[in-house]
């Protein structure tokens, strides 16, 4: 995916990055050694890329995210890093190429091997939650105790998932992401004109079986909140998987591979029934296609840093109360 965003970044030499191995997995965190040494306890956040791309493309996003926050006050209370690591079947953890492929360009099966690249990155940036800390700040001066994720497209699927199925992550930001699996790929089988599709059976064909089904149901947003739910099921599991979480969504009006129109009744639900449970932002920006645009990377770096430093500020809270 071409970056439309700017990827050039002042004073990029100002911002450490480092890389671990961890759990198997290649990981490159940025900003460590720019913590203030003041600050006990860290922010951390996850940048996911597109499909095709490597976290490589985080990269200029997590450093704008860094620097901006590195200009608040709060960066002396309260640490940032990013971390940033190929998805499964990418960069360093390429086993297929014909996996990353779409139905139009020969793999016949895409939507089981998107949903598991998708699902297994979220599972890995749980995992990677589980083990950080051991290995960026062994001594334990330093506590990671807020957890937020990002991605774009492929790494927005992935933060969706991230949302509603771990409950460390408190926010997301999610770049031509879809909640609904389901949904955008019934609509992507239509556009490939497949046989299921034109035949009314797609949803337990060969190309998305009732085993994939199943496991989509139980967790992916749509699957586990909304499907086949009566209202006051999908009102407690809303409240349970997304209650009191922070959710910026930002959309292409004019995607055509993961159209709006996909995410919509999903994003309707959040903003009408989710009214006091979950604080949403949804951002449709006209024209755009299925890119991240400059305008797009500005409102993810203003979310961050106001997430990290409204975590500094409730830090403070609770210190101040504890000392009266």
């Amino acid at each position: 995916m071409t970056a439309l965003f700017d990827t050039s970044c002042t004073n990029n030499s100002k911002i450490s990055k480092q890389t671990y191995y961890i759990a198997g997995i290649e990981v490159t965190i940025y900003g460590v050694a720019e913590i203030h040494s003041s600050a006990t306890s860290v922010a951390c956040l996850f940048l996911l890329h597109p499909r095709l791309e490597t976290s490589k493309y985080a990269e200029p996003i997590a450093l704008r995210c860094l620097q901006a926050y590195h200009a608040t006050p709060s960066q002396a209370e309260r640490g940032l890093i990013v971390v940033s690591f190929d998805q499964r079947n990418h960069g360093t953890r390429l086993v297929s190429s014909k996996a990353n492929e779409s139905w139009r360009s020969g793999n016949e099966l895409h939507a089981l091997d998107m949903f598991g690249i998708y699902q297994g990155t979220s599972h890995d940036a749980s995992l990677l939650m589980d083990h950080i800390s051991s290995y960026v700040f062994p001594d334990g001066n330093k506590t990671v105790d807020e957890w937020l994720c990002a991605g774009v497209s492929l790494g927005g699927h992935a933060t969706w998932l991230s949302l509603v199925n771990e409950p460390r992550v408190k926010a997301g930001v999610i770049i031509i992401g879809c909640p609904d699996f389901q949904g955008v790929m019934t609509h992507r089988a239509w556009k490939s004109k497949l046989e299921s599709y034109k035949n009314g059976e797609f949803v337990g064909s060969v190309d998305y079986p009732k085993a994939l089904d199943a496991t989509v149901r139980k967790t992916d947003p749509a699957g586990i909140i909304m499907r086949d739910r009566s209202k006051d099921d999908t009102l407690r599991l809303l409240k349970e998987r997304l209650g009191g979480k922070k959710l910026l969504a930002l959309s292409g009006g004019a995607d055509k591979l993961v159209p709006y129109e996909c995410s919509k009744p999903f994003m309707d639900l959040l903003m009408v029934e989710g009214q006091g449970l979950v604080d949403v932002r949804d951002i449709v920006y006209e024209g755009v296609g299925h890119d991240c645009t400059e305008q797009m990377v500005k409102e993810l770096v203003a979310f961050v840093s106001d997430i990290v430093s409204a975590g500094a500020g409730a830090n403070k809270s609770k210190v101040t109360t504890t000392l009266g």
